[in-house]
């Protein structure tokens, strides 16, 4: 708009006028086009290769790194299966990124032209859901989403996660994503991890990569689960699944969560001012299972959250339309320009 208003004041001369609409056309079209793309859609993919699957970059749902320099990678594979992985991890310099690469750190850069980046887009599947043992088993790249409806189909759900749908399992495991709570474990999701199969680095003689299974016993467990990626690629998550939330990654692995029976949670938000906001964290912590404060210092006020579980049977169906992180990639463009 502001640039519509510019050239609007500008013509004298009739060549003047006709620069002028030729350049409003352009404006409005380049702004259609901007609009057209700032639409609510799932973000690009985060690796993008200009010859097939070679030299190829790599992103963030963010647009860019902290350092604001490009990722490259010579490669980028897409494993669909375990011995997939594992022949795409004997390589030399390898990095995992995910379905939305969710993260602002540059962690999963290989470092320069001669790495090879592995995708977790295709390992999306739900391995095994036993709804007895409350154990459901998933392959790393499977994102949230999937996983909470899959589960709630069986009668179980993941009792914390992160408010987006779209992050995959393995990444959030790596990077210790978490919910809000106090009670019980606490609200990070790695600590219903009940077991992985992880794809990691090994001798020649062993072909340069292996799988490891980690149980809920193994001593490796707990390194494992909150990795940053960097102690290898897991192929499964094993976990234990809480009966199914009505609301609502370690990388490339399977992992097995351990779940619980399916539930729903009562919310409602109270505005209050933040005089005494210190004093209340651990009170509406202990209070509400899923409570949450959100803290408006230039308002002086506190939004808190009451958020408590409550029985399937009960009345009501919502759902938490978080939007915090959904930004348009207009809004992006315009942000960074003027930096």
């Amino acid at each position: 708009m502001i640039m519509l208003k510019h050239w609007a004041s500008r013509p004298r001369h009739s060549n003047d006028r006709l620069e002028a609409r030729a350049m409003e056309g352009a404006s409005l079209l380049l702004v259609g086009l901007l609009l057209s793309r700032a639409g609510s859609s799932p973000p690009p993919e985060p690796v993008a290769c200009t010859r097939g699957t070679s030299d190829c970059t790599v992103t963030n749902v963010y647009g860019s790194f902290p350092d604001r320099t490009i990722c490259r990678a010579a490669n980028a594979t897409y494993p669909r299966t375990e011995g997939e992985l594992v022949a795409a991890m004997a390589k030399l310099k390898v990095k995992v990124a995910t379905r939305h690469s969710h993260s602002f750190p540059k962690l999963a850069c290989p470092g320069g032209r001669d790495g090879t980046i592995i995708s977790t887009e295709r390992l999306n599947r739900s391995v095994n859901i036993d709804a007895a043992s409350g154990l459901m088993t998933v392959e790393s790249g499977m994102v949230l989403r999937d996983l909470i409806q899959a589960a709630g189909a069986a009668g179980l759900a993941l009792p914390h996660s992160p408010y987006w749908y779209g992050l995959t399992i393995g990444g959030l495991l790596a990077t210790g994503a978490h919910g809000s709570s106090l009670w019980g474990k606490g609200s990070a999701v790695h600590e219903y991890v009940a077991g992985m199969r992880i794809v990691t680095p090994a001798p020649a003689s062993q072909g340069f990569a292996i799988v490891r299974e980690l149980g809920a016993d193994h001593p490796d467990l707990d390194a494992a689960k909150v990795s940053l990626g960097v102690l290898g690629v897991v192929s499964q998550v094993l976990g234990l699944i809480a009966a199914s939330l009505n609301w609502v990654s370690c990388l490339l692995c399977k992992v097995t969560l351990a779940l619980q029976p399916l539930f729903k949670r009562s919310v409602t938000f109270v505005e209050r001012d933040d005089s005494d906001f210190a004093e209340q964290v651990a009170v509406w912590g202990d209070l509400h299972e899923f409570g949450d404060m959100a803290w408006l210092p230039r308002q002086g006020k506190v939004i808190y959250r009451e958020d408590d579980r409550v029985d399937v049977s009960a009345p009501g169906d919502g759902l938490n339309d978080y939007r915090a992180r959904s930004n348009p990639t207009l809004g992006l463009i315009i942000t960074r320009a003027k930096f």
